[in-house]
């Protein structure tokens, strides 16, 4: 299906309740770090099918979704995915209730599942709810959530990969350097890796310069940054770079760039992608440049393959990264690029059908 392009100005009425990255209504650091164990991403299913392996494998699903379509693609990419493997989803969706999903998870334990899949989560309140899951014996798969139990198979965009595209595009395209405003907030764990990535690219290359921060993580985050990002902006106007670590954070940017008039003489770099992105990335005169990101189907498939495979009773790695891709507003003009259906026909290296792979798991239609 086609869109039509939103402006800018729009933005802030579609924001995600939730962020692709994590998710809550605190930006207090967690008490519990996510797993520090070494990502296997060399790790594959066994090519045998286990004994384990069968028809209507029940999946229960905990999330923490929110407005807008990287969740409902995430979401439509795990269950097909789960159905085709012959297996059944349920679904327990806390719309950014904490203490909600709490009682979810506890609803998920009593109707005695396969596995158990979180999807998104704070570190407080699902980490103690996944140890009682481990204890129960019913293997666990958490997609980007700060967790510490090491017998769960954690799940995660490479963040250091995401920063590390987006900042290399960033400086290639700013050979000169330039003056950056930096928005993001603590707190969050993948927006905390990414944090560190460009801490280090200010330290390597210092014709680079912060001379504004802002981000504003709340149940409006887009419109929120964007008010924070109005004052900060006008006190920073020789900015000429803006670098947000995650989409709903680079919305916000743009809304404070126009009401500022600044937008035809900043460049701007985000995090992740979502067909609204690519509307907001290819709108004329738009200053949003770049962007690393996942194709969040494909990330909602690979873990549907995970799950199947936990729940067979495949061991599982720790720890899993799915790397990121670079996708430039220059490629999205020349493809003609309007969604993301397009965007996976322009960069078919999107989709990954052999990450948590085999034979035995149909792929989904």
């Amino acid at each position: 299906m086609k869109f039509k392009a939103l402006p800018i100005v729009a933005a802030a009425a579609s924001i995600l309740l939730m962020t692709a990255c994590s998710q809550g209504t605190t930006t207090d650091t967690p008490t519990d770090a996510p797993t520090q164990a070494a990502a296997s991403n060399d790790f594959t299913l066994p090519d045998a099918q286990p004994e384990g392996f069968k028809d209507g494998l029940k999946v229960a699903l905990v999330r923490q979704s929110g407005i807008g379509d990287y969740f409902e693609q995430w979401g439509n990419g795990f269950t097909k995915q789960v159905e085709a493997a012959g297996g059944v989803v349920e679904s327990y969706d806390a719309r950014g209730d904490n203490s909600k999903q709490v009682t979810l998870f506890n609803d998920a334990l009593l109707s005695k599942p396969d596995v158990i899949v979180v999807d998104h989560g704070l570190a407080d309140s699902m980490n103690p709810k996944i140890d009682e899951a481990v204890d129960q014996g019913i293997p666990v798969v958490v997609y980007d959530g700060a967790i510490s139990n090491e017998k769960a198979l954690y799940i995660s965009q490479d963040d250091e990969s995401l920063a590390g595209k987006i900042l290399d595009q960033l400086k290639e395209e700013n050979p000169d350097g330039g003056n950056i405003a930096y928005v993001n907030v603590s707190g969050i764990a993948p927006l905390d890796t990414r944090d560190t990535v460009y801490q280090q690219f200010l330290k390597d290359n210092p014709t680079f310069k912060q001379v504004a921060k802002f981000g504003k993580y709340s149940e409006s985050t887009a419109a929120d940054t964007a008010t924070e990002g109005a004052a900060a902006l006008k006190s920073a106007p020789d900015t000429n770079i803006v670098f947000a670590a995650y989409d709903e954070l680079a919305k916000g940017a743009l809304i404070a760039l126009r009401q500022n008039n600044m937008s035809e003489n900043v460049k701007v770099y985000g995090v992740d992608i979502s067909t609204a992105d690519i509307q907001l990335m290819t709108e004329d005169g738009s200053p949003w440049r770049a962007t690393a990101a996942t194709d969040p189907t494909n990330v909602g498939a690979i873990n549907g393959r995970a799950a199947i495979a936990a729940a067979a009773g495949v061991e599982m790695p720790s720890k899993f990264t799915i790397p990121a891709a670079l996708i430039t507003q220059d490629l999205l003009i020349e493809k003609n690029v309007a969604n993301m259906d397009d965007l996976r026909a322009a960069l078919p290296e999107l989709n990954t059908p052999d990450v948590m792979g085999a034979s035995w798991i149909p792929a989904a239609k």
